[in-house]
């Protein structure tokens, strides 16, 4: 939720009169599918089998910066961190025979004090084989092939512990390995939702959420909306968040699995692609006792697609493609006309990472508001003044609804104050995208108006940066099976991905084509990087270019000696040669020098004859003097920094004066 204070107002009260297109309201339909529920996923070995616990992989307890990380504030709530884990983590596991032959690979990951733990894999390619995360009780998986998205990348689902075991089971058929055919690239540390906000709305209580939030299940009117909600949790720039969001049904009732949330909750493929959504984590009846976890809620499949999104100024919405949704949820109806001032408006969302709760209130004048650094055009929100509950973090993109299941808008904003509850803060007035700007950015989407695919001829690319130098461009070509012209839509689902257009048209007969760049200025370190390009035409359903980028970026290997060693003095005088060579193949410079601790930088250029040493090549430093030499071990430093990579090194020669 992004949040402003009451010194944040920029402009004042005013009610928008501008006429606006009528549009056919869409009312709310039920989904009663069937197809989820025969759904039975074979169980990892060591519940099968009831194998015992295998070795462990610990990490250490979270340390001050990632406690200070989470804890400090965000527009989104937040619920984790990522933690790296090392590149020989998986050296812990270890093969086992279970007791009918089959070979099984196993190891077990804890972090301490972590309420749940997801796993990212990467250059998964485990064919039919399978692999589960799991505690004894709670199963994630399987997953087989090259992971849920086909690229052999991707985050597992949340196993609601502090250690988690890492199961795989290869094909019958497979030969014999000696490691599991993915890598891990860390893990996401779970962190009880709110436990680092300031101030806890009810210190000491398991409950995060205000005191005065309402439970949605004591309205008898409002209990069919419930279906239509969910908590969302995903994985964005090393930490874990949580939303909520509301399922958001087409004209033509496809039941194409909508989720509307906030723009800045979901403004990129990369986050879409972690998303878990919860869809019953609310109370059995009118305030009853808590649920027991977000863990016994149903559940839809891991991970979805990014349609759209835009910024705060922009509107401040985001519509992604779940995978599926389970059985006896509600998809969401809207209406695309602004209620007028005074009508009385509902959210149903998560506070806080809490359960379900439900605020009561109604339109009031617009406003323009500076939202953090922002600007929130009043003509594209709706100023909500709460009569009863309130909002709070975690309950960014939830739906506010004009009646039972229709959508008017989706939260973005809201007041905080560094010294109150939100329960405590009157009058509260909260500000929600309007659904009229956002029905005009995602209407062939709502309409599900005819589309036809644009597939690319390539379905992923590979590049490689040395030294920060731009690699060529590739072309892809996109084509299409419709004889008609076809408009489509390109987004680099990365800052480094650089696309030569972003938007044409095309027909079977007249194919197109995009070049694809990457921008090295984007990627500082070494080593890989991946993402995608998104085509989107019509409502069809989105296709990717995988691109994946390998960075190098060569270091110096600089070799300092002296000869002879020892120095030995010769009719008085001391003859010596100092050498420094590059075996790393990038070019140096030698930037600094100390002679026992005495600083001789300003020699280096008539001592060498040059302070630059080319790559593969050397520099010496030919030397002869007379007089009193301190005899014994003598340390010569040198500091320097390589052309391209712009890393620093040091090198120490030793030398013995006789």
């Amino acid at each position: 939720m992004r949040l402003y204070t009451s010194a944040a107002w920029v402009a004042g009260w005013c009610v928008a009169t501008a006429g606006a297109q009528t549009i056919a309201r869409k009312e709310p339909v039920h989904y009663a599918g069937t197809e989820r529920a025969s759904r039975v996923e074979a169980r990892p070995p060591g519940i099968r089998l009831g194998l015992r616990k295998p070795r462990e992989f610990a990490l250490a307890p979270l340390g001050a910066s990632e406690i200070a990380l989470l804890a400090e504030p965000g527009t989104r709530l937040k619920t984790g961190i990522h933690r790296r884990l090392p590149p020989d983590a998986l050296s812990t596991g270890a093969w086992e025979t279970a007791p009918g032959g089959e070979r099984v690979w196993r190891m077990a990951i804890r972090s301490p004090g972590s309420q749940g733990i997801r796993v990212e894999f990467r250059n998964f390619s485990v064919g039919s084989g399978k692999v589960w995360l799991d505690d004894g009780v709670q199963v994630a998986g399987p997953y087989s092939g090259r992971g849920i998205f086909d690229n052999g990348r991707f985050w597992s689902a949340t196993i609601f512990s502090e250690s988690v075991t890492l199961e795989y089971e290869p094909a019958a058929d497979a030969p014999e390995e000696s490691a599991p055919p993915f890598e891990l690239g860390a893990i996401s540390h779970r962190a009880r939702a709110a436990q680092f906000d300031s101030p806890a709305p009810d210190a000491g209580t398991a409950d995060p959420a205000g005191y005065c939030e309402l439970d949605p299940n004591c309205y008898r009117d409002w209990q069919s909306a419930m279906k239509m909600v969910a908590q969302i949790s995903f994985e964005d720039g090393g930490m874990s968040y949580l939303c909520s969001g509301a399922l958001v049904a087409t004209r033509d009732n496809s039941f194409k699995p909508y989720l509307l949330t906030a723009g800045h909750c979901i403004d990129n493929e990369d986050a879409a692609r972690t998303l878990e959504a919860y869809w019953t984590y609310q109370t059995s009846s009118c305030n009853a006792p808590p649920p027991p976890s977000r863990n016994s809620s149903e559940k839809s499949s891991l991970g979805a697609h990014l349609i759209g999104s835009t910024t705060v100024e922009e509107g401040d919405y985001s519509l992604v493609l779940l995978r599926d949704v389970p059985n006896d949820v509600t998809f969401a109806g809207w209406d695309a006309a602004d209620p007028p001032p005074g009508t009385p408006l509902v959210g149903i969302h998560h506070p806080s990472g809490s359960w379900k709760r439900i605020s009561f209130g109604g339109r009031v004048g617009d406003a323009t508001n500076l939202v953090e650094d922002a600007v929130a055009p009043g003509n594209l929100y709706l100023e909500i003044l709460w009569d009863q509950g309130r909002v709070e973090h975690g309950s960014s993109g939830s739906p506010l609804f004009s009646g039972p299941g229709v959508i008017v808008g989706s939260l973005s904003y809201a007041p905080v104050s560094p010294d109150l509850s939100v329960c405590q803060i009157n009058p509260s007035v909260a500000g929600y995208a309007r659904f009229s700007n956002t029905y005009q950015n995602l209407k062939d989407y709502l309409e599900d108006l005819p589309a036809a695919l644009v597939t690319p001829d390539k379905p992923s690319l590979g590049f490689t940066v040395s030294n920060h130098a731009a690699p060529p461009g590739q072309v892809v070509r996109l084509a299409t099976q419709s004889s008609g012209q076809i408009a489509f839509k390109l987004r680099a689902d990365a800052p480094w991905i650089g696309l030569s257009t972003v938007a044409g048209a095309l027909s079977a007969n007249t194919p197109a084509q995009v070049t694809i760049t990457v921008d090295p200025s984007q990627l500082h370190q070494p080593g890989q990087y991946a993402s995608t390009v998104t085509i989107l035409s019509g409502a069809a359903p989105p296709q990717f270019i995988d691109v994946s980028v390998t960075v190098r970026l060569d270091q110096s290997n600089v070799a300092a000696s002296i000869t002879p060693n020892p120095v030995r003095q010769s009719n008085g005088q001391w003859s010596f040669q100092i050498r420094l060579a590059e075996t790393g193949g990038a070019a140096t410079r030698v930037t600094a020098m100390k002679v026992d601790g005495a600083d001789y930088s300003s020699s280096i250029q008539s001592w060498f004859g040059a302070d630059h040493i080319d790559a593969n090549g050397a520099i010496t430093a030919p030397l002869r003097t007379s007089g009193v030499f301190p005899t014994g071990d003598q340390y010569f430093e040198f500091w320097g920094v390589d052309d391209l990579s712009g890393q620093h090194w040091y090198r120490v020669a030793t030398v013995t004066f006789q």
